[in-house]
């Protein structure tokens, strides 16, 4: 038999206000149509930063460091590493304009990151970064 929880807040046991939740790595939503579950912690994002062009960070989630290694080539290191190259390899580029990004130096510890314009010349550039996989 299925069991179900309704509540409206989750708190510590003080009682004191917010808590964390501890979610396992086998842990799985419904989808809205309720038809397809999928893993909630692959399904998130394990780092990202918005960074300025001088690779200054503005706004991060498990990045310790940016580097500008020169004209549109950025360098950025995980607070916590991933597990294998693979993983950190599965990174996204949002620049403000539409430069391109091409990936290089992938490793579990970081990656690098060269912004290209529409002729394939590095330039400086504002840009986000996500990356998907699985933390070591």
């Amino acid at each position: 038999m299925t069991s179900q929880l309704n509540v409206d807040t989750i708190v510590d046991k003080a009682g004191t206000g917010g808590t964390n939740v501890k979610v396992a790595n086998t842990s799985t939503y419904v989808s809205d149509g309720g038809n397809v579950t999928q893993n909630t912690v692959a399904a998130m994002a394990k780092s990202w930063c918005r960074m300025s062009h001088t690779a200054s960070l503005q706004n991060t989630f498990n990045i310790s460091s940016a580097s500008d290694d020169g004209t549109g080539d950025y360098s950025l290191l995980f607070t916590n590493n991933m597990s294998d190259t693979a993983s950190s390899g599965n990174a996204n580029a949002i620049t403000s304009l539409a430069y391109s990004a091409q990936y290089h130096g992938v490793s579990t510890t970081g990656y690098m990151i060269d912004l290209h314009n529409d002729s394939g010349t590095n330039v400086d550039a504002g840009n986000s970064h996500q990356t998907f996989g699985d933390l070591a």
